[in-house]
């Protein structure tokens, strides 16, 4: 009895891991063995954007995500989802991600009917004309279009390889691709066919995009040899890529291989393509990168004049602009010897120009490409080619450029506009790196104009003037709005409405961003009257936010990092009172605010003076200087007929105005100084730390320098410190002209533009200059770029 007792104890401790084991057990483990792509999704509805804005790779998904869209777009969650498709089909698919209860909230999506099928844990949902499935196991949520494919969802059955693959992948992408390489539509992003299509070896790529292109990088992986054709590159070091210095201006498609000892690659591709491998007594040993470009080879050497020497079947044809061209004698020399990445056929022509030699068909194939490299005409040249050249490295075994017609033929689609497009494959020991770009290019404005980039049309009147937020996923910004309906939007860098999202009343004062989880996603923190709103990325609230209160909040929300530790202070106002919450939404008993004799009139802020922390606001005719626990830190004696406008450091002193258009400053002491700036009650001013900006009516001064303004109706200016540079920005919303200074007080050029609200001035994509943000009307952002 004791011998069962001791294995009954055993078998339910052995169930019960294995039950503790299921419900921890990361999505991306239940992916089935037989999968041939993965779409990890880090960033929802930027993904979902992606669909249906960015060009290739709407055209790459399109086929994989008909289906699939239509759970997705149900979805609330920050956490990974991962989108699995088998081999045998790219229509079937497997959804996986951690649940939760905000997930899939079915009684929340319209023209529904569901039901639990009977014998399983499975649901059917049917949504319009639409039907999928969907289940829990352990924290995971499953969903399919295939009911077989859930119901054959074995736990153990983990595809080690893949999940290996899961975990090298770029959280701070918007998404990753994981797929068996020339078997799915994703191939397409390497330009070239890299092995047989039975091999298994897969790739990973991390994506990032705008609606102006796409950026990816990632690695493939190589277990058999023997389909890889990259392994070509094994045992060889890459080298520079020179040839789009002699490829002309015009080349639809460029393939470069580089090797630092042509033997070494001739006998590894001897051994993929199953031929002979290329003479030891080689001209091509000399060589260091051979390119086949739309009419011609090129090749790049250290000593040319030795090439040529070692070239016998040659004879000379005649001269070119001093150039020696000679007739090849063994014109199918490149047709075998370069596979698998090249064939050459017909190569009569050669000729040397600096350190290359360039192959061709005919004499004037040849003329040309030597004409344009005389004349500097060349595609490295070239404005589309170089604006992508940040993006790629010096370095690489093998190179593929391609313009919009390369593209088109690559992708199968047409791609106007894409002319500058390449993929580099650097490959060490048992895998490559991969880096690729896909750009539509457009020529540069001209320096110092200013255009308009785009416009968004909201549904209803603008409410708040727009602001920036930053993109954690893609490290630049996008625009945040309200209506008069108190529905926020989120519009990417490129204008696209991200999301909507309707709340109980208006944000007041900025919206300020916190890292609440301490791993670089950022989330939303503002208030409403009644509200305490915290939202991510994808504006869901995130819990236990939003706090709700009875009382009105009377200012904008306060956001406190003291040691800039990420341990957010949350400050609430309300009349003469002051509540502080940390980021989970509890009451920091730490902090009681006791000078409640007047109600609050600014938004509290926080300044830090040397290891001092003062939190500064104004009271009645006081102003009020706390220290971290809500006591006073300052008495401040003197009263103060305050202004309406906010308080400030500057200078190392609390700054603001009074009623008769005085600048006062109270020190670290409690004393105060006033200046008198001749301002008129209606004045408005702003500060950073060493510059201090007024607007007197029309008279605008920046420092000591005065601008003389056409009256009007002008909106407080603001500061903005971008690029090592200030800039100071006002409308008048009379004439409706945003103009824009520097800190020397002069004119931008190319200003005053077109504006109806305070303009915000950022960086918001990656692109060099800067984006003007402002209304063209009541219900519509514009934006203008800056070159």
């Amino acid at each position: 009895m004791k011998r069962l007792g001791f294995f009954t104890i055993l078998f339910t401790l052995l169930s019960a891991c294995q039950k503790d084991y299921n419900k921890t057990k990361q999505p991306y483990k239940f992916i089935p063995q037989e999968s041939s792509a993965i779409i990890q999704i880090n960033e929802l509805n930027d993904f979902i954007s992606s669909i249906d804005n960015n060009e290739i790779l709407s055209s790459l998904y399109q086929k994989e995500l008909k289906n699939a869209s239509q759970v997705l777009n149900q979805l609330h969650t920050t956490e990974e989802i991962y989108i699995s498709f088998s081999d045998s089909t790219q229509t079937d698919y497997l959804i996986l991600t951690e649940n939760d209860s905000t997930l899939f909230v079915i009684d929340a999506v319209p023209n529904h009917i569901s039901e639990t099928l009977k014998d399983s844990k499975i649901n059917k949902t049917q949504i319009n004309d639409y039907t999928f499935y969907h289940t829990v196991l352990g924290n995971t949520f499953c969903g399919s279009n295939n009911l077989e494919l859930l119901k054959n969802l074995d736990p153990e059955n983990e595809n080690e390889e893949l999940s290996k693959l899961i975990e090298t992948t770029d959280r701070k992408s918007v998404a990753s691709i994981i797929f068996k390489s020339n078997t799915t539509n994703y191939s397409k992003l390497l330009f070239t066919s890299i092995g047989n299509k039975t091999h298994s070896n897969f790739t990973t790529l991390d994506l990032d995009y705008t609606d102006k292109g796409l950026n990816y990088n990632g690695i493939l992986t190589s277990k058999d040899s023997s389909a890889n054709y990259l392994d070509t590159f094994k045992n060889t070091i890459p080298q520079k890529i020179n040839t789009p210095s002699i490829a002309p201006l015009g080349t639809s498609s460029l393939i470069s291989i580089t090797y630092d000892d042509f033997s070494v690659f001739s006998r590894n591709s001897a051994v993929l393509v199953d031929s002979t491998a290329t003479s030891n007594k080689t001209f091509l040993n000399l060589t260091n990168e051979i390119a086949f470009i739309d009419n011609a080879l090129l090749l790049h050497s250290l000593d040319t004049n030795l090439i040529l020497e070692s070239i016998e079947d040659k004879s000379h044809a005649e001269s070119f602009r001093d150039i020696d061209i000679y007739e090849f004698n063994t014109p199918d020399f490149f047709e075998s010897n370069l596979k698998p990445f090249i064939s050459f056929k017909n190569a009569h022509y050669f000729s040397i120009f600096e350190d290359f030699i360039v192959f061709t068909s005919s004499l004037d194939d040849l003329k040309s490409i030597l004409t344009n490299a005389l004349n500097n005409n060349t595609l490295a040249n070239s404005d589309a080619f170089q604006s992508i050249n940040d993006d790629l490295s010096d370095e690489a075994s093998l190179f593929i450029f391609k313009d919009s017609k390369g593209l088109s033929q690559v992708l199968g689609k047409t791609m106007n506009g894409y002319n500058a497009n390449a993929v580099q494959f650097v490959t060490e020991d048992n895998y490559t790196h991969i880096n690729g770009v896909i750009q539509k290019f457009k020529k540069r404005a001209a320096s110092n104009s200013v255009t308009e980039t785009f416009t968004s049309p909201l549904e209803a009147m603008i409410l708040t003037a727009p602001q920036t937020v930053k993109n954690h996923v893609s490290k630049s910004h996008d625009v945040i709005v309200q209506d008069v309906n108190n529905v926020v939007y989120l519009i990417s860098s490129s204008g696209n409405i991200l999301w909507k999202k309707e709340l109980n009343g208006k944000i007041l004062g900025q919206i300020e961003q916190i890292d609440m989880y301490k791993n670089g996603r950022l989330q939303l923190a503002f208030a409403t009257p009644n509200r305490l709103y915290v939202l991510d990325r994808n504006g869901n609230d995130v819990s236990p936010f939003p706090l709700k209160f009875k009382d009105p909040i009377t200012q904008p929300l306060s956001v406190f990092d003291y040691d800039k530790r990420k341990d957010y202070r949350l400050l609430v106002t309300q009349g003469n009172n002051l509540i502080m919450y940390n980021a989970k939404g509890k009451t920091v008993s730490g902090f009681n605010y006791k000078n409640k004799d007047s109600d609050i009139t600014s938004q509290p802020k926080h300044f830090r003076i040397g290891t001092k922390d003062y939190i500064v606001f104004s009271a009645g005719e006081h102003l009020e200087v706390l220290n971290r626990q809500g006591s006073n830190r300052i008495n401040v004696k003197d009263k103060i007929q305050f202004s309406n406008n906010n308080i400030y450091l500057y200078q190392n002193k609390f700054t603001t105005t009074n009623t008769l258009g005085q600048l006062i400053q109270v020190d670290t002491q409690g004393k105060l100084s006033t200046k008198n700036l001749n301002l008129s009650d209606k004045h408005k001013i702003t500060t950073t730390s060493k510059t201090l900006v007024s607007l007197n009516e029309n008279r605008l001064i920046i420092k000591s320098r005065t601008i003389d303004l056409d009256y009007g109706d002008y909106t407080e200016p603001r500061i903005f410190y971008l690029n090592d540079k200030i800039y100071v920005t006002t409308t008048d919303l009379q004439s409706k002209k945003v103009y824009l200074f520097d800190s020397q007080a002069k004119s931008i050029p190319n200003f005053p533009v077109f504006g109806t609200s305070s303009a915000t001035l950022e960086k918001l994509d990656n692109d060099k200059g800067l984006e003007l943000i402002t209304q063209s009307d009541d219900k519509t952002i514009v934006v203008y770029k800056l070159h």
